[in-house]
C-alpha cells in the first residue's frame, strides 16, 4: 500500500540529511516524490510534524510467507506499474538519499538570490540556453545529461568540418605535395575517406571526434578543475580512479594536460550518452533508468561544467 512515510523513516532521511550537512534539503522535496497533503492526525509530535512537513510517499509490502529482497523488488516493480498504467502518476523508486533531494544541484556556489544578480552582459545562443534550462529544470538524471551533451552536441558539424578543411589545406600546400602524382591524389582521397563516409547520401564522420574537438577548442580544462574541486573535492579523484560501470566508460584524469586529456573526456561522455541513448538487451553496457541513477548522477556536475564553457565562449557582448 501507499502510505505517509513512517517515523522510523523520517528519522533515517534526517539523518541522511544531516550526514551530507544539508538537512534544510527535506523541505524541498521534488513535487514527484510527495503527496499533496498528509491527513491530519490527532497527535502533534516532532515526528508527525515533520512527517507533515517533508510530505514523503512510501510503498510498504507485506508478505504472509519470507520472500528474497529480489522477490520483493518485482512485486514492488509490479506494483508501481500498476499504478503508473491506471492513475497516469509515476511513482519512481529511489536508490540512495541524494536522488530523493538531487545534491548534485550547484546550490550554494554562486548568487544566493535574484536580487544579487547583475544584469547580464553577453548574449548567449538561444538554443545552448534552452538545452541548459532543460537540464538543470528536469529531475530526471538522464534527460539531464542528454540535453547538457545537446550543447556540446550542436558545434559537431562545424567543427568537424573546420578541422578536416584544415587538414587538406594542410596536406596541398606541404612542399612534397604535387597534383599531378596520382599517389598523392589517392593517399589525399583516403584520408578524407577515413575521416567521413556517405551514408544515404548524407555525410557521416566519428561524433566522439567531433566532441573531442569541440572539447579542445571551447574548454578550458584549469577552469574545468576548479570548478568541479570548489563544486566538490572528491569529484576529480572520482573521475580519475572510477570508471562509469553501466556505459563502460573508462576514467579520465583531469589533472593532466594535453590533447589526451580532451581525447579522453570526449570517450568517457560519449560512451556515456550511448548508453542512455541505446537501450536493446542485447547492449552489454546500457543505462537502466533508476537503477543507474546514482551512478549518472556523478557524471552531471563534470558535464555541467563543460556545457557552460561552451555556451559562455559562444556568446557576444552585449553592444
Amino acid at each position: 500500500m501507499i502510505a505517509p512515510a513512517s517515523p522510523e523513516y523520517t528519522l533515517f532521511l534526517l539523518q541522511a540529511a544531516a550526514a551530507v550537512g544539508r538537512p534544510r534539503l527535506l523541505s524541498r522535496v521534488p513535487p514527484r516524490f510527495a503527496i499533496e497533503r498528509i491527513p491530519e492526525e490527532q497527535s502533534s509530535s516532532v515526528l508527525d510534524i515533520l512527517r507533515r512537513a517533508t510530505r514523503i510517499l512510501t510503498v510498504r509490502i507485506q508478505s504472509q510467507r519470507p520472500r528474497s529482497v529480489v522477490d520483493l523488488e518485482r512485486h514492488l516493480n509490479a506494483f508501481l506499474f500498476q499504478v503508473t498504467y491506471n492513475l497516469d502518476a509515476a511513482l519512481v523508486p529511489l536508490k540512495s538519499f541524494e536522488d530523493l533531494v538531487r545534491t548534485g544541484r550547484l546550490e550554494g556556489m554562486r548568487r544566493a538570490a535574484i536580487t544579487e544578480i547583475d544584469p547580464p552582459r553577453r548574449l548567449y545562443l538561444p538554443d545552448l540556453v534552452y538545452h541548459y534550462q532543460l537540464a538543470v529544470a528536469t529531475e530526471s538524471a538522464a534527460l539531464a545529461y542528454l540535453s547538457l551533451y545537446h550543447v556540446a552536441e550542436h558545434f559537431f558539424e562545424e567543427i568537424f568540418s573546420d578541422d578536416l578543411v584544415e587538414k587538406v589545406k594542410a596536406r596541398l600546400t606541404q612542399p612534397d605535395f604535387s597534383y599531378k602524382r596520382k599517389k598523392d591524389i589517392s593517399a589525399l582521397i583516403k584520408e578524407v575517406g577515413r575521416a567521413i563516409q556517405l551514408r544515404n547520401e548524407r555525410v557521416v564522420f566519428s561524433e566522439q571526434e567531433a566532441l573531442r574537438l569541440t572539447l579542445s577548442r571551447f574548454v578550458d580544462f584549469t577552469q574545468l578543475r576548479a570548478d568541479l574541486d570548489r563544486f566538490d573535492a572528491s569529484l576529480l579523484p572520482y573521475y580519475a580512479t572510477t570508471k562509469v560501470a553501466f556505459a563502460g566508460a573508462d576514467e579520465v584524469d583531469l589533472g593532466t594536460s594535453g590533447g589526451d586529456t580532451a581525447k579522453q573526456l570526449a570517450a568517457r561522455i560519449y560512451r556515456t550518452r550511448n548508453s542512455i541513448v541505446h537501450s536493446k538487451e542485447s547492449e552489454r553496457t546500457r543505462y537502466i533508468p533508476f537503477r543507474d541513477d546514482r551512478s549518472l548522477s556523478k557524471e552531471l556536475p563534470l558535464l555541467r561544467f563543460v556545457a557552460e564553457q561552451i555556451t559562455i565562449k559562444n556568446s557576444t557582448m552585449v553592444a
